[in-house]
């Protein structure tokens, strides 16, 4: 959504930073298993760039590309670009992509976070994406996925008018709710995924296959989500695999197993409180109940989920 900049201000959402701390480990992992530290990143960075700098700071990637659909605006994008290794390119996802070579260069992470509701433009996207990434690169698709419409019938014609014709008539009318969206959106993404790159086997490249490592939903205000995953050949596809990756990261999901970041709300003391006594078991919350001063135990259940990226924030001075 161009101008989204104006309105929400990225660095201080409290879901997208947890969704920001938890990708940050999984690109860590798959590096490991690559043991290729080389790496290019291309999103979208607005004016706040706060993605770009976090994936600087924690990989050193200095190859970034941003895209930027707002080409009047390019004067106050080129003032808060924060890296030079930043090179900003100008135009919608779909102009641009197309445009971006050297993918067999070295592993390439895109992350397209987009923040209006999902469309056919993204599943042009994900084609391009997939028709270019070199095995061992990942990407990631974020949207909204609210639809308008009370009635099932109605958030369904609404998506049809959204995705125009990648429409699929075989996803079952009853999908269409504000819980379900997720789902039906992953079947689209998946079916663009699965054409594009059964297409590349056929033409005799390299077998490759999509695996997917993240399908998650938060909530800073409209419902979002996030899906993506990694393209592999057979050896690649074995490592992962024999990583246990999907054991160790609860926020990580290779089918239709939804990982929610839902952040309780709770002052400083109670996550102090929390912390001091994790993990804590049901029968543990029962026979203590008291000495955690009202705080209910499904609260405790959804911070021990993310407490490992929970954002603390304060107030400060800075004299300029």
């Amino acid at each position: 959504m161009p101008g989204s900049d104006q309105k929400i201000n990225y660095q201080v959402r409290p879901a997208k930073s947890v969704e920001r701390k938890m990708l940050c480990d999984l690109i860590r992992e798959v590096q490991l298993l690559r043991a290729d530290g080389e790496m290019r990143y291309i999103g979208l960075g607005a004016k706040y760039f706060t993605d770009f700098l976090l994936l600087h700071n924690e990989f050193g990637i200095t190859d970034m590309i941003s895209i930027e659909a707002e080409k009047e605006r390019q004067i106050r994008y080129e003032f808060n670009k924060p890296l030079k290794c930043i090179h900003m390119w100008y135009g919608t996802t779909n102009e641009v992509l197309p445009q971006i070579d050297g993918f067999d260069q070295k592993m390439n992470l895109i992350w397209l976070d987009y923040d209006n509701s999902f469309e056919d433009t993204m599943l042009l996207d994900v084609e391009t994406i997939c028709r270019n990434l070199n095995v061992g690169s990942m990407f990631f698709v974020s949207c909204n996925y609210s639809f308008k419409g009370e009635k099932a019938s109605e958030k369904m014609e609404s998506f049809k008018n959204s995705v125009g014709d990648f429409f699929d008539e075989r996803i079952d009318k009853k999908n269409y709710t504000s819980k379900k969206m997720p789902i039906v959106i992953k079947k689209l993404i998946d079916n663009q995924i699965n054409k594009t790159i059964n297409m590349r086997n056929r033409l005799g490249q390299k077998h490759i296959e999509y695996l997917q490592l993240l399908f998650l939903t938060y909530k800073d205000g409209a419902p979002m989500m996030t899906i993506g995953g990694i393209l592999v050949d057979k050896e690649l596809k074995e490592k992962v695999k024999n990583s246990n990756l999907f054991d160790k990261y609860v926020f990580m999901s290779c089918d239709e197993h939804i990982f929610a970041i839902d952040i309780p709300k709770l002052t400083n003391k109670e996550i102090q409180l929390i912390l001091q006594n994790l993990p804590i078991s049901k029968e543990d919350f029962v026979e203590h109940e008291k000495m955690f001063c009202g705080i209910e135990y499904e609260e405790i259940c959804k911070f021990e989920k993310i407490y490992r990226y929970y954002p603390y924030y304060s107030e400060g001075f800075f004299n300029t």
